[in-house]
């Protein structure tokens, strides 16, 4: 598992301007675009994942609501570093 913090903050950046993407294509109306139908099916499995996330982030200190924002951004580029200590919950 890699240990660096900072191929971790890299995978989030890459997120964030993927969901940016997204959200301007729909915007924009073209909700038939690829990345608009990617993004909605990697939502989806972050939807799937948070039972998981929830399970592996008990008793970390980390709030529901944090979990499940995070989780729905970033999926397990956000839980598996917390759970692994290289973020700090």
């Amino acid at each position: 598992m890699i240990k660096s913090k900072g191929f971790w903050i890299v995978q989030n950046v890459v997120i964030v301007a993927f969901w940016l993407a997204a959200v301007t294509l729909l915007a924009t109306g073209q909700s038939q675009h690829r990345l608009v139908l990617l993004a909605a099916i990697i939502l989806a499995a972050h939807v799937l994942e948070l039972p998981l996330a929830f399970g592996v982030l008990r008793g970390r200190g980390v709030s529901p609501i944090k979990t499940l924002l995070l989780t729905l951004i970033f999926g397990f580029t956000w839980w598996l570093p917390v759970r692994r200590g290289i973020y700090a919950a």
